[in-house]
């Protein structure tokens, strides 16, 4: 399934702006810092919870465990869940994607929400631009039929930046992992056994786990960034041989309160 920039859910807080999509399991959300910063809203509230997110634009600092750390546009991070608590703080303008295991005791209907302190609505209260992350390039465009991709380990998952090539994908392997991800560039179709679906940049998408399987080609240069669990791709399943690559080339993470990565 994929869901299109106009399609998430949003909601309002304070000047925070949030959008987000129940993508299975894991919730894809979308992030917009009021000018006069981060204060007074959920993005500094103390957590425990695990996090898999990256930085449009503006800088995110982390609060927590071993000092503040501040991860500028372009990175991605990875906090944990368990550990002591943390939280965020952002300056005005910046803006964050993030994905998000679903606590499923958690109310998401409006009521629910707005007992959290947040206003359910349906047009954009300033803009309606809705942000992507531009990567930088890393090298070379992909040749045609290439795929280059890049993995880091964020247990127990693997987040991979992916660069298309023209006409790339269409010979891949059928893959049964399953991936949460954000279009990050150019357009793309995730072909299943059975259908196909069509995304362009800014689209979110959710791939579940076993058949149909399912393949990503691109007739343009293209770009994603998704989650994989890193079990799935090891296993014995079907996955697509540049994952599996990607995987094996991975750093090993160090053990901190939080990793944070260029994607370049």
């Amino acid at each position: 399934m994929h869901v299109a920039p106009p399609d998430l859910r949003a909601l309002r807080q304070r000047g925070l702006v949030i959008r987000f999509a129940t993508l299975g399991s894991i919730a894809f959300v979308l992030a917009e810092i009021p000018e006069e910063g981060s204060a007074g809203t959920a993005i500094e509230q103390p957590t425990r919870a695990a996090h898999w997110g990256l930085v449009i634009d503006g800088e995110l600092t982390f609060v927590g465990d071993g000092g503040p750390v501040t991860i500028p546009a372009g990175h991605a991070f990875h906090v944990p869940g368990g550990g002591r608590e943390h939280h965020f703080q952002a300056s005005g303008g910046s803006r964050l994607a993030g994905f998000q295991p679903i606590d499923p005791t958690l109310d998401v209907s409006d009521p629910g929400l707005a007992r959290q302190g947040f206003e359910a609505f349906t047009q954009a209260p300033t803009s309606t631009a809705f942000p992507t992350l531009a990567l930088a390039s890393g090298g070379p465009l992909p040749a045609p039929g290439e795929i280059v991709a890049r993995s880091w380990a964020m247990p127990p998952h693997a987040l991979t930046a992916v660069r298309f090539g023209p006409a790339s994908g269409y010979t891949a392997e059928w893959c049964d992992a399953p991936h949460w991800g954000l279009v990050s560039s150019g357009q793309l179709v995730i072909e299943y056994e059975h259908d196909v679906e069509i995304l362009a940049a800014g689209d979110v998408y959710h791939c579940p786990t076993g058949a149909p399987a399912h393949r990503i080609q691109a007739a343009d240069p293209a770009a994603i960034i998704d989650l994989t669990p890193m079990a799935s791709i090891r296993g014995g399943g079907r996955v697509a041989a540049w994952r599996r690559a990607a995987l094996t080339r991975a750093a090993v993470p160090e053990e901190r309160p939080i990793s944070v990565i260029a994607l370049g």
